[in-house]
């Protein structure tokens, strides 16, 4: 199934950009996918193929070299830049200024990327509290209210573990209500390693709850709090995360 309005714009990004960042490549998928506005009839079809997750399934047939749509070009090789995967075509010759002018295209891009991040962060949350049975009742540019039978949920959405400010979402919290940041997750582990051990037990204290969204996967898991609804519980994919974070990367007292 050729679906157009999402195979013609993936085209023309691959052969404008043949060196293209991982993260850029996938949050353009996430951005095309929404533009094309699809069908019912259409994401069930893309469902069947790809996978629950319509971007993310795009994206992983891509990096696989399995693209379900025709002619999109093979990226099977990659190389990392300041920290940043970029992925390309091995049969091409590219020579270093190639490298530096894809790198330097990508630091342009930054602040659109991060426009389609936020977008894309918020539109997982809707669906996600949408599945666990909740209803937006209210949403700002930093904060969303979602609420259930007997609870209320208070979320804020930010691009970077580097950007929570738990302060600021500390004075914002209504009363009764769960507090939850969600956050995607990053190519490397130490941003989120350092937040965990300067930040991660104020988070409990306060009563904050940081969710992690994988991009890649479409999926969110807690890294720290703990939630009492099942209903939030069971939409997870990795309900134990935080469990996990905490017993991994709790400093042990020296004996």
């Amino acid at each position: 199934m050729e679906i157009e309005k999402i195979s013609g714009p993936l085209r023309e990004l691959l052969c404008e950009k043949e060196i293209i960042a991982r993260c850029e490549l996938l949050l353009r998928t996430y951005d095309i996918v929404s533009a094309a506005n699809l069908s019912d009839q259409e994401s069930d079809e893309l469902k069947k193929m790809v996978g629950e997750h319509i971007a993310p399934g795009i994206f992983a047939s891509i990096m696989n070299g399995e693209a379900i749509f025709f002619d999109l070009p093979k990226l099977d090789t990659y190389t990392q830049m300041n920290g940043r995967i970029f992925h390309f075509l091995h049969t091409q010759r590219y020579s270093k200024q190639d490298f530096d002018d894809a790198h330097r295209r990508f630091l342009l891009a930054i602040p659109e990327l991060k426009s389609i991040l936020k977008k894309s962060l918020v539109r997982m949350l809707k669906a996600f509290m949408e599945d666990a049975g909740y209803i937006l009742s209210s949403e700002r540019s930093e904060m969303l209210i979602f609420t259930a039978a007997g609870r209320t949920l208070q979320a804020f959405v930010v691009t970077s573990v580097k950007s929570i400010d738990l302060d600021s979402c500390w004075q914002k919290m209504q009363p009764e209500a769960d507090c939850v940041i969600l956050v995607p997750s990053g190519e490397s582990l130490e941003p989120f390693m350092q937040f965990f051990r300067e930040k991660g037990q104020m988070a409990e204290e306060k009563g904050i709850s940081i969710w992690l969204a994988n991009m890649e996967k479409g999926t969110i898991d807690p890294f720290i709090g703990y939630t009492t609804d099942m209903d939030i519980y069971e939409q997870f994919n990795n309900p134990r995360l935080a469990e996990m974070v905490r017993n991994n990367w709790t400093k042990k007292p020296r004996t």
